[in-house]
Formats: structure tokens, sequence, C-alpha cells
């Protein structure tokens, strides 16, 4: 008989502690209460079943049987300590040991099936091809006076921290709220009005306004940026920050 005869003639059995928390399930007892002799015969009966099994395959099985009728025998016949080592004589319940397999083996099963079933929803997925990036550029390169996002980030603080200074401790509430679309509008009509020259310097905008109306101008710049209609040059640490227009 093989293995594969085995799993079914014991109901798919992995082992001789599936086959006990079977037998406890099926005689509805508690696991931490399990009554040996009952329990130990149900054993005996399944193993016997499995007398023409190869001796691999039956041998955990009667490593347990063994160790079944040893707890057995200690419950049915108590030995009684020597004087000598009474100290040392543990009074447990001789099921505890097997209690505490039994249990960390049914925590194995309970995740080992919820791993399963993981799995057999992953195998109904199916993942979409890895795109195809080559045509894709790595690096785009900025132009030689473009700023870093570090520096224009150094600027913006700048600015901000200027503002901040200048700006009264208490002051009316203003109804009329700048908004990122009237402040981009109004950029782009500063290159309009100036037609001689492609760049405005970054401060002409940055000279009067609250500390909410320079972010919000600030913020309507780094979105005609996004659209590529602007960009920011500055040719070395001292000179201006300047936004050139792009062609369209």
């Amino acid at each position: 008989m093989q293995n594969t005869e085995l799993r079914i003639e014991l109901e798919s059995f992995q082992g001789p502690f599936d086959l006990l928390l079977h037998l406890i399930k099926q005689m509805e007892v508690d696991i931490n209460d399990i009554p040996m002799t009952a329990i130990t015969n149900q054993y005996i009966k399944y193993i016997e079943a499995m007398n023409e099994l190869e001796l691999d395959i039956i041998g955990e099985y009667l490593v347990m049987a063994a160790t079944l009728l040893e707890i057995k025998s200690n419950i049915l016949l108590p030995i009684e300590p020597s004087p000598d080592y009474e100290e040392d004589y543990d009074e447990g319940d001789p099921r505890d040991i097997l209690v505490q397999q039994l249990l960390l083996y049914q925590q194995f099963q309970t995740v080992a099936t919820q791993l399963q079933i993981k799995q057999d929803e992953r195998a109904r997925l199916f993942s979409r091809p890895m795109a195809d990036l080559s045509s894709y550029q790595e690096f785009v390169p900025l132009d030689e006076d473009a700023l870093s996002l570090t520096d224009l980030a150094e600027a913006m603080a700048s600015v901000v921290e200027k503002a901040a200074s200048r700006e009264p401790l208490e002051r009316q509430i203003q109804h009329e709220s700048l908004t990122v679309s009237d402040q981009m509008d109004k950029i782009m009509a500063a290159f309009q009005f100036d037609t001689d020259n492609d760049s405005v310097t970054l401060d002409q905008f940055f000279q009067y306004g609250t500390r909410n109306e320079i972010i919000t101008t600030f913020l309507a710049m780094l979105e005609l940026v996004r659209k590529q209609h602007l960009i920011f040059l500055q040719k070395s640490k001292d000179d201006p920050i300047q936004m050139k227009k792009l062609e369209e």
C-alpha cells in the first residue's frame, strides 16, 4: 500500500496529531480534558489498519500510540515517588505536554489553512505584463542655468520669511481670496506687457503681499512650470532667480 492509499484510508490525515485532533473532535470532548482510555483505544484501531504500510510511514503513528499508552498508564496507575525524590516529583496532569503539543499543532493548521486560501485567491488573479518603458527617457537634463528643486525650495522659504516679517500682527480679514488661477493669468500677463524680454525676475512678484498671497503666487508659478509654460533659471548663486517663458 502506497502513501496515497494511506491518505484515502485515513481521510487525508497528515500525521499522528492530525488523526488525534480528528478523534477528539469526533468524540466531542474538550481538548484540555482528553479521555485517555477512549482516545487511546480509538487511535490504536485506526493504526491497526496501517500494518501493511512502509515502516517510515507508520513509525510516527506508532510513536504517538506509545505516548498515549504511557499517559493512559500514568493516569490509571500513578507512580508513587520514593521518599528520596519526593521533592522533585511533579504531580501535574500527565496529559499536559500532549495538550500543549495539540494546541500548537492546531494553531499551525489554522495558519496553513489561511495561507492556502490566500494562495487560491492569488491563483485566480492575472497580472498585467510589465510595460515597456524603453522609449521613455530615464533622465531629463536641465538647462545649464535651470534651478534644482532644492534651490527653488530655499528661495521660496526666504521669500515667505520676508513676507512674514513685514506682515502686521493684527489686520482686517480680506473677503476676496486670491486663487491660483488668477495668479497664473497675472504672471503670463507680465510677459505680454514686456514684449522685449522673455524672462522676468522672481522678486517682481514677491515685493508685496501677505504670506498667503505669496504662497498662492508660488503655487501658480509651479503650475505654469508643470504645464511647460515657464522655467526657472539662475545664472549663478548670487544672481536673481528668473522665470523664462517657453515657446509654445
